[in-house]
């Protein structure tokens, strides 16, 4: 299968994104090239894709864990990303240097 580089995508205007994602008691990763959480079923582990190219936010609730290498493509994509729960809504967010506008000189 052929991985897909993020910085391929085209950039979808976050007034027009439509998802919005709470997650908790799972893990982020990348796996392919693409951005999965990962749950336990049993014995089993389930993968499920993450379209961050249409994704506007990501709640990471509590119980979940998330790789450098996933942040890396959401912060790619422009995705915001937070934590929360626990008692307080810590709110964290990465850019990429790609996706900064115009500056003016």
């Amino acid at each position: 299968m052929e991985q897909i580089d993020s910085s391929s995508l085209k950039s979808v205007l976050h007034s027009k994104r439509a998802n919005i994602y709470y997650l908790e008691h799972c893990r982020l990763l990348v796996k392919g090239g693409r951005v999965e959480y990962v749950t336990d079923s049993g014995k089993r582990s389930l993968y499920w894709n993450i379209p961050i190219a249409n994704t506007t936010s990501i709640l990471l609730g509590t119980g979940t864990s998330i790789t450098q290498a996933a942040m890396r493509e959401l912060a790619r994509a422009g995705v915001l990303v937070g934590f929360c729960g626990g008692g307080g809504t810590p709110l964290f967010t990465a850019g990429s240097a790609a996706q900064k506008g115009p500056t003016k000189e």
